[in-house]
């Protein structure tokens, strides 16, 4: 087998994880309004865009396997294909692969991003709703002076009667 599906695949999971970037890049923008049906409606799609990466990334080991002739014994690295690859193949190989490794660390960013926009919104809810809910005050009165001692072993049946 040629390098030739090797590449394809590569081009089709650098444009699979482009799309996702933009996705993600979506994904800031509605966290920042705050609107929750467009949030789900992203993460659907982008649920949709992992699975096509998984699926692309176990043919991509498939085809690796098959262009290196070796069984399923490990995984293949990006190097190994491009150390068998002609000349041409392999710089077309090393060029998709910085690209991937591009696009994957500006993803690996704009999640961090994502991640920490919605912890704040958490963090933003949560005091809300600690101040529309205050904690219960008890409702007797004591001397503030005498602090409140429990008796402990004594029962309010008294079993000698």
């Amino acid at each position: 087998m040629s390098a030739e599906t090797l590449i394809n695949n590569l081009t089709k999971q650098y444009q699979l994880h482009e799309a996702l970037l933009k996705n993600a890049l979506k994904k800031t923008e509605v966290l920042k309004k705050g609107d929750v049906d467009s949030l789900q409606e992203i993460m659907r799609e982008e649920q949709k865009l992992t699975t096509a990466i998984t699926m692309m990334e176990s043919e991509r080991q498939t085809a690796a396997q098959s262009f290196l002739k070796k069984n399923g014994d490990g995984q293949i690295t990006m190097a190994d294909c491009i150390a068998e690859a002609t000349p041409e193949a392999a710089e077309t190989l090393r060029a998709l692969q910085e690209q991937l490794v591009s696009v994957i660390n500006k993803l690996q960013e704009q999640n961090e991003l994502n991640k920490q926009l919605i912890y704040q919104s958490l963090q933003f809810v949560n005091m809300n709703l600690d101040m529309l809910q205050p904690e219960k005050e008890t409702a007797t009165y004591g001397r503030p002076d005498t602090r409140k001692q429990t008796k402990l072993g004594k029962s309010f049946f008294d079993s000698k009667a």
